[in-house]
């Protein structure tokens, strides 16, 4: 069982600014290509990265960055890249230094957040995603607040932080599943149930959100409800497994201790 957070290129997220661009400025654009090296390397790099050879990518990410003209996102694509390999520390350091040049930048302080997260430093880490969250305005920026959050044992901020993510991407099956742990963990099942009911029935709950929630009902002391009628796709051993953990969870004396074991058991 696990908080299901994906960390997305926050840049990418930047979308409809320029959708009313012209047809002629697109095929411009197309045909002048990246500007500068910084550029053309940041380019070659995420070709790179999307045949799947992380390690070169990296390196032309790290050359890019070291480039006389490049800009904060160079080293936020860094950054980003560091992150996918499971490189928090490193991943720091480059959202560091693109803030060096852009202190405001919002992707580059939400990626920092979740590099802090990741090496195990939650207040600091807790406090950019806090910041970084409004800047950046999406909901994936959110849920990562909300996932801080939520392990800090913070499960009321949580679960209204996870609400401002679905303002901005309602139905996202994702932050319902991990509103609804957060409220779980509380024993919150007025907010917790309707949730997971919702994405028992949703044709395109994936596994992870299955699993997710055969804890929520193990968290809330429903395990027999979920025994009775488990989430098709998971097997009797790992419901029972996942209700085992849940038990555990569950035992523990406030919500606090609940959070904290959560995430020893993610971690």
């Amino acid at each position: 069982m696990r908080l299901h957070v994906v960390f997305l290129p926050v840049v990418a997220m930047l979308a409809a600014a320029g959708c009313q661009t012209t047809k002629t400025d697109t095929e411009q654009a197309k045909a002048q290509g990246p500007s500068s090296q910084s550029e053309r390397l940041i380019k070659l790099a995420d070709d790179i990265h999307a045949q799947g050879d992380s390690g070169t990518a990296i390196a032309l990410y790290q050359r890019a960055a070291a480039m006389p003209d490049a800009k904060p996102s160079a080293f936020v694509k860094a950054g980003e890249a560091y992150m996918r390999a499971g490189y928090p520390a490193e991943a720091a350091r480059a959202y560091q230094a693109a803030l060096a040049k852009a202190p405001n930048d919002g992707g580059a302080i939400l990626g920092l957040g979740s590099a802090m997260m990741e090496t195990g430093d939650i207040d600091a880490g807790m406090r950019a995603l806090a910041q970084a969250a409004p800047l950046v305005n999406t909901s994936s920026a959110y849920n990562r607040l909300g996932v801080a959050q939520t392990f800090a044992g913070q499960t009321g901020e949580a679960q209204t932080t996870f609400a401002q993510a679905l303002k901005l991407a309602p139905g996202d099956l994702d932050v319902e599943s991990n509103m609804a742990l957060a409220a779980a963990l509380e024993g919150n099942s007025t907010t917790a149930l309707p949730l997971v009911q919702k994405i028992s029935a949703a044709p395109n709950a994936q596994l992870h959100h299955k699993r997710n929630v055969v804890v929520v009902y193990g968290l809330l002391g429903q395990a027999d409800q979920v025994r009775a009628s488990p989430p098709i796709g998971l097997a009797t051993k790992e419901v029972n497994t996942l209700l085992a953990r849940a038990r555990t969870i569950r035992s523990k004396g406030s919500t606090q201790a609940r959070a904290k074991a959560l995430g020893s058991i993610v971690g």
